[in-house]
């Protein structure tokens, strides 16, 4: 078998298209966005994501290597006393060797850039082994296409648009409302971890279907007789009771993504109030100290400020419904977001709350205040009724200024004062 593999690596048309699967898990790792370098989760998720798009082609590429070699036939001394499945084994581990050596490319690269200042920890491997799946995966699905190809064209496109749409519908995994089979995560929160016995199942079913993709579809031409591949039928039988086991198991499994234990001991800013962070995303801590500083200086005999702020997940509360704050993509306005507004709630009374404009605008102002600066450019949307640009330019006014702006917009009388 080793030297049918090695053999099938040398002969495989892959290596052709190698140097592309390569650039584009690189390109994907630093073109959509680099605020993950220096936190390890997130980078261990980025290394993850070019699988999104590699997986889709290496679909299309196996198809067609599958294809051209089928086409190709096998010689009759390579063929000699070797089974079928181990002939294909041979070519699909040629083909997966290539599509994972291309993905090793991006988390070598993404570890690389991200140790001389990651935080606590090293790579989280189960994003990195996710990725693993779906770029295996996609590459039996394209063999077993590829098997019964009659176009060296049609089948890989197919393929490739048809893994591409399909991920891009139902594959990431589902995060509150959200739905998805769980093959991709588009981020890598301190606060989630990939559950063990999920990933497992998606990789029971991935090696299933790896297994059908060896066993079934449309065998090679040789020069031996059609006696000699007897069994196929059977080897293809028995390759989609196996798949359809797994797939039961992965719906049994539960959710790609659980809740991470509370850390023991989280990384806070000092003085009042105090932002807390996971240990992770130390890099982020000094930005946050001069936030906490700026929202110290609110006034006092004006706005009520917790005295404390917590990322989500710190309070060991379920994720998604606490008053926890995200780091989505390393943007700390969506901290400034999470502290203006519950500084304003609890300035403001239940019973003196209003959904208008001046207090919205008080609620921007709040935000703006502590982030230092108005909206950055990279944020959109915001309050209803609001001039975000209005609030960018009334921060950078003088503290009178201000603070008789927001004397007219704070509520006033009975249980309001």
């Amino acid at each position: 078998m080793s030297w049918a593999y090695r053999t099938e690596l040398r002969r495989s048309p892959l290596r052709w298209v190698f140097p592309v699967l390569a650039a584009i898990v690189l390109l994907v790792l630093f073109g959509r966005s680099r605020y993950w370098i220096g936190v390890w989760p997130q980078t261990s998720a980025a290394a993850q994501i070019p699988a999104f798009y590699l997986g889709p082609a290496m679909a299309g590429a196996a198809a067609w290597s599958a294809a051209t070699r089928r086409r190709a036939g096998v010689p009759a001394g390579f063929a000699a006393a070797r089974p079928a499945w181990r002939i294909e084994a041979a070519r699909f581990a040629a083909a997966l060797t290539y599509g994972l050596a291309a993905y090793a490319v991006g988390v070598v690269a993404a570890v690389a850039v991200t140790a001389p200042e990651g935080g606590p920890g090293f790579w989280w491997p189960g994003y990195v082994l996710l990725g693993a799946v779906l770029v295996t995966g996609c590459t039996a699905l394209g063999h077993l296409a590829g098997r019964g190809a009659r176009s060296l064209i049609t089948v890989p496109v197919v393929c490739t648009l048809g893994c591409l749409v399909f991920l891009g519908m139902f594959g990431s995994a589902a995060e509150g409302a959200g739905t998805g089979v769980g093959l991709s995560v588009l981020s890598g929160y301190p606060s989630r971890t990939v559950a063990v016995w999920s990933l497992l199942a998606r990789a029971v079913t991935v090696l299933a279907l790896a297994g059908l993709a060896v066993a079934g579809g449309r065998q090679v031409r040789t020069d031996r007789s059609a006696g000699q591949w007897r069994g196929r039928a059977l080897g293809t039988a028995g390759g989609v009771l196996a798949l359809a086991g797994a797939v039961v198991l992965w719906a049994a499994a539960g959710p790609l993504l659980v809740q991470r234990p509370v850390s023991a001991h989280p990384l806070c800013t000092t003085g009042v109030p105090k932002i807390c962070v996971w240990p992770e995303n130390q890099k982020y801590l000094p930005e946050l100290q001069a936030m906490s500083e700026r929202a110290g200086t609110l006034p006092a005999g004006r706005f009520r400020v917790p005295a404390q702020f917590l990322e989500e997940g710190l309070d060991g509360g379920p994720l998604g419904v606490g008053n926890g704050f995200y780091l989505r993509e390393g943007e700390s306005w969506e901290v400034a977001t999470a502290m203006g507004i519950q500084t304003v709630e609890a300035t403001i009374p239940p019973a003196c709350r209003r959904a208008d404009t001046a207090q919205w605008e008080l609620i921007a102002w709040t935000i703006a205040r502590i982030a230092g600066h108005g909206v950055p450019a990279t944020v959109h949307g915001g309050p209803p009724g609001v001039d975000p640009e209005a609030i960018g330019r009334l921060v950078t006014e003088p503290e009178d200024v201000q603070l008789a702006w927001v004397q007219q917009r704070l509520p006033h009388g009975g249980d309001c004062g």
